[in-house]
């Protein structure tokens, strides 16, 4: 037998007295006039109402105030974020925050202003242009804009005499003899032509200006890269302009210079990097701009320990060198031999066709108004990303940073953003599309990985695959963001909007922080916590779909794990769930709390089952209790169950649960459903208080084989079942195979108007004190309308009434078949039947009231001491075993397995 319950206990200790009563004498046995019931020796409030603190009393259900669920306080209704001026601004980007270049897409992101179809080789368009254009107009004469200054070095590869110095008229025939016959600072103007050969600026700064990239072409020898700017820092201040680089190594390589200028150049289809960037111990920085970077090997730009500036460009097909790398679109690096972060902040570009938009490792990164868009690779390889973000192989200092702010990430591969052990800050930003693998796994909006930080604000993910937000043994604050419609990667999988998991390897929980966020149209789960905690505040989550095989649906999932450090915790607040599917919230084996919340109108799942409210359980991997805690919130429409409680403790305060309907496979629409664990037998326990449930289907509350105190509660207009067979207030029943007893200590309380029976208890135990149990009514068959029913089925059953009224019912106010009643100082009164008594079908076990006195009955002339009629009367039928949630542990994620860079 299970270890028995503190309401156990408290039900026993409070039932000896009253038991010792029974041998004394009859109903009746006191002839003299009872004095009138009392409600108790300390109750100053009316039953269905609790005393308040400092005085006054509490009616059941919402506290005063409170009329939807939600708390009266809340300056935003969930969803909104409270801005200063009394301003609520709705979860996703806010219009007026699109990026430059960027708009309003009226579903709470933004979307980029750029041509429909892709711009041709040599030309470019970045975020704010409908139509693609040179990188730089060529303009006339041999050099166009260039500008002409008195120590200008003119280059013409195509000038015909072999006395070349350097002027207009007899300009270098190669453009390194023009670097070489430079004063510093001064410019080398190059005219239209290809030139073959390999630059190197090294010890002082030039200005290398071409006519323009489609004219002016210079093509390395592929032994290093075909332009080198380096010396310490005796090149610092170079510039190059309008030209346009290829050739079968590197593209443009500085190294060791600071300050230098890259604009409106076309680098290209290049062996190795397209421009790479490199400290050298030395401080190197550069800044591009307006360029076109495309087709390179590798990289598209590469910043080794060095800072750079990447503004209005475009870095598109850049291609792996081998077939296990990553054509990388930009690499932040720290330095290998200083480790000297890389710092890079790019604006205002397009990423577009890479394997890897951005790669920052053990670096700082900062991305705005940027379009970064994936490449489908023909088959899986090493890991893709729009952006991936990673710690450094270093002691120290090696977690990265990002700053994403007002871009768009659509159509990568794998991720739209990943972070290992590092810090991304995504804000005002779209992450949309991401694809899964040919295998049918990731796709993933944005995952944080090993104890790394997420924090996503005023942001809009939709239409990825298996998780909106990934989070794996790390930390994540999310605030005013919308993640919708998160699509399974492959069939049967899930679409989660929001995964958070244990790490596989380490079992280090991770932590979310959720507020004033919408998460709608995911798939198989909203916001699934496994192994970890997480805190979700004033956030809708709403019309979650089923995932494969029809299954699940639910809102919110929180569960256990065997290898978990701690107990995995929810805390919901101010929130709303509604028209999910199979469960709005379920917990397994993990504690939670849920406040001033509403859960409506949950949905059967695609097989027509469930559409649960809330459901708390026994984790049968972990043998660990559920333990759900329910304040001032309101539960709604939802089906077959509004709270469920299987092995596991609940505690409902101040609550309304009304109105839940049959699902499809179901008859019944129970209010509040407490029952053993199927398999292991575990007891449930439920601790109900100052709460209304009304015009729920089949029962008000049904407890099986388990324990349940109810206080100060409103058990109200208990439809009938589908069937038309039950509609009971309160039932309480031992468990029809092991035939453990389940207890109730109701105390406080109206059970009125329901169906069949005010309050059923069968072959278990019970205490009613100051209660009123009134108006029942028959079923559409006219089976019974008894206020209380006690039938022993062959077990023994007992219950204790005190200082209670049973009034107004169709049939008995109290009918006993075969079980011992104690009815004390109670009235029982204007029913067809007020105390009936027969012995069990069976015949063995007789009825008793022995130890019943101090009562008045009747109705037009009342009685004392009350007779018990012995009316051929036929018990109800017992409530059957309701089914545990179809598939009730929830596979978690990957647990943190996803391939590391």
């Amino acid at each position: 037998m299970p270890p028995i319950s503190s309401a156990t206990r408290d039900f026993l200790s409070y039932l000896r007295p009253l038991a010792l009563a029974v041998a004394a004498a009859g109903c009746g046995a006191d002839d003299r006039a009872p004095d009138p019931p009392d409600t108790g020796p300390s109750m100053t409030c009316q039953p269905g109402e609790m005393p308040l603190e400092g005085g006054g009393c509490q009616p059941a259900g919402l506290p005063p105030g409170v009329t939807a669920g939600l708390p009266p306080e809340m300056p935003c209704p969930p969803g909104e974020l409270p801005l200063e001026g009394g301003v609520c601004q709705p979860a996703g980007v806010p219009p007026e925050a699109c990026g430059g270049g960027f708009e309003p897409d009226g579903s709470g992101g933004c979307a980029a202003v750029l041509p429909e179809d892709a711009c041709p080789r040599g030309q470019m368009a970045i975020p704010g242009d409908t139509g693609c254009h040179e990188v730089s107009p060529c303009g006339g004469g041999d050099y166009g804009s260039i500008p002409v200054e008195a120590t200008t070095q003119f280059v013409n590869g195509s000038y015909p005499g072999s006395d070349s110095d350097g002027t207009r008229e007899k300009p270098w025939r190669r453009i390194q003899e023009g670097i070489d016959s430079a004063e510093a600072g001064a410019i080398v103007a190059v005219a239209a032509g290809s030139y073959a050969e390999d630059l190197l600026v090294q010890d002082r700064p030039v200005r290398l200006w071409g006519r323009c990239p489609a004219l002016v072409e210079v093509v390395g020898s592929g032994t290093y890269s075909t332009l080198e700017i380096s010396s310490h820092g005796s090149a610092s201040g170079a510039e190059v302009h309008q030209l346009s680089i290829t050739g079968p190594g590197g593209g443009i390589l500085v190294i060791g210079s600071s300050d230098v200028i890259v604009d409106r150049v076309w680098v290209h289809d290049t062996g190795g990097r397209g421009i790479g960037v490199q400290s050298a111990s030395t401080p190197t920085s550069i800044s591009v701009g307006a360029s076109l970077i495309e087709a390179t090997s590798d990289a598209g730009v590469f910043v080794g320990g060095s800072q750079a500036t990447i503004e209005s460009t475009v870095v598109r097909d850049t291609q792996p060198r081998r077939s296990d790398d990553s054509g990388v679109g930009v690499v932040l690096v720290q330095d290998p031999a200083t480790h000297e972060r890389a710092a890079v902040t790019i604006r205002t570009s397009l990423l577009d066709r890479n394997h890897v938009g951005a790669l920052v490792s053990g670096s700082d990164a900062r991305i705005e108004s940027t379009v970064v868009r994936g490449l489908r690779p023909a088959t899986d390889g090493p890991v893709s990303a729009g952006v991936l973000v990673t710690e450094a192989d270093v002691p120290t200092n090696g977690r990265a940073s990002l700053l994403l702010r007002t871009s768009l990430l659509e159509r990568n591969d794998m991720h739209g953003v990943v972070a290992f052990g590092s810090d991304a800050t995504i804000e005002t930003t779209v992450v949309r599309g991401t694809q899964p693998l040919t295998d049918g796994t990731f796709g993933r909006g944005v995952s944080i990985r090993d104890r790394g930080s997420l924090t996503l604000r005023a942001s809009l993910l939709e239409q990825n695959h298996e998780a909106g937000v990934h989070v794996v043994g790390s930390d994540a604050t999310i605030e005013a963001t919308v993640v919708r419609a998160t699509q399974p990667a492959r069939e049967g999988g899930p679409g989660r909007g929001i995964d958070v998991d244990e790490h596989a390897t380490t079992h280090e929980p991770a932590t979310l922080r959720l507020r004033s966020s919408l998460l709608e149209q995911n798939h198989e789960v909203g916001v699934h916590v496994v192994g970890s905690d997480a805190t979700i505040e004033a956030t809708v989550v709403r019309a979650t779909q089923p995932g494969g095989a029809g299954k699940r649906g639910s809102g919110v999932v929180v569960r256990d794990t065997p290898t978990a450090k701690e107990r995995a915790t929810l805390a919901l607040r101010s929130s709303l769930l509604e028209q999910n599917h199979e469960n709005g919230a379920l917990i397994v084996g993990a504690r939670a709390t849920i406040e001033s919340t509403v859960v409506r109108g949950t949905q059967a799942n695609g097989e027509g089952e469930a559409g649960r409210g809330v459901m708390v359980g026994l984790n049968e991997a972990t043998n660990a209790r559920g333990s759900l805690t329910l304040r001032t919130s309101l539960l709604e429409q939802n089906h077959e169950v509004g709270v469920g409680v299987l092995g596991s403790d609940a505690t409902i305060e101040a609550t309304v649960v009304r109105a839940t309907q049959p699902p499809g496979a179901w008859t019944d629409g129970i209010g509040v459903v407490v029952e053993p664990m199927p398999d292991s037998g575990e007891r449930g326990s439920l601790m109900l208080h100052t709460s209304l449930l009304e015009q729920n289907e089949g029962g008000g509350v049904v407890v099986i084989s388990s324990d349940a105190a109810i206080e100060g509660t409103v058990v109200r207009a208990t439809g009938l079942n589908r069937d038309g067979q039950f509609g009971r207030g309160i039932e309480i029943q031992k468990d029809p195979e092991t035939h453990e007893r389940a207890t109730l200590s109701l105390r406080a309380s109206v059970v009125e108007q329901n169906h069949e029976s005010g309050v059923f208890v069968a072959g278990s135990d019970a205490t009613i004190d100051a209660t009123v149990v009134r108006g029942t009514q028959p079923t559409r068959d006219g089976d019974p309308g008894d206020g209380i029913t006690v039938d022993s089925g062959g077990n023994p059953a007992t219950v204790a009434i005190t200082s209670t009224t049973v009034e107004s019912n169709t049939r008995a106010g109290v009918a006993s078949f075969g079980a011992a009643v104690v009815l004390v100082s109670s009235t029982v009164r204007c029913n067809r039947l007020d105390l009936n008594g027969r012995a069990s079908l069976d015949g063995h076990q007789p009825f008793t009231f022995d130890g019943s006195r101090d009562n008045v009955c009747g109705c037009d002339h009342p009685v004392s001491p009350c007779p018990v009629e012995t009316a051929t009367l036929s018990p109800p039928e017992r409530y059957p075993a309701i089914p545990p949630a179809p598939e009730w542990v929830t596979p978690g994620g990957d647990g943190g397995r996803a391939p590391r860079p």
